[in-house]
């Protein structure tokens, strides 16, 4: 696996859910902490969780979700995609209001695959509190690397 299938992967989510699950092993753990959804392992509910994603309602307040590849490190048993995400005319994304407000954030997805190309194993991370940052007056504290100095006993 390669850069070329991290593209495949994304654009998928352009067309259905469905499109998206077929990339995947009928034998897989799907993982997504920021969301609290741990081993996730049957179709239905990969369905279920990406179907989200690839809404193409801009009037249903769930957005339009748009996803770039920003780089891939690994082979073809397993890497590691780096992404960018933005939806455009969501009004509602986690509970958190973000009607008007524009917003884009990264992450990165690791990757298991089988003999066949087929994901078996995925865990995604990414950016919730500049999400934060983006659409509310409320900033998440975050702490500037190299300006403190670390306490050693």
């Amino acid at each position: 696996m390669h850069y070329n299938f991290a593209i495949k992967w994304l654009k998928a989510f352009r067309s259905s859910s469905e499109e998206v699950c077929a990339l995947y092993a009928d034998d897989f753990i799907f993982e997504d902490p920021m969301l609290d959804q741990h081993n996730v392992n049957t179709k239905p509910d990969l369905l279920r969780l990406f179907s989200l994603y690839a809404n193409k309602d801009r009037e249903n307040g769930l957005g339009v979700h748009n996803f770039r590849v920003r780089g891939y490190e690994g082979d073809r048993d397993c890497g590691l995609i780096s992404w960018e995400w933005s939806p455009e005319d969501c009004a509602n994304f986690i509970g958190i209001d973000v009607a008007g407000k524009p917003f884009l954030t990264m992450g990165h997805t690791w990757h298991e695959y089988d003999a066949d190309g087929k994901i078996t194993r995925e865990s995604s991370w990414w950016d919730a509190a500049c999400i934060l940052r983006q659409t509310h007056e409320i900033k998440p504290d975050r702490l500037t690397t190299g300006t403190k100095q670390a306490v050693t006993a």
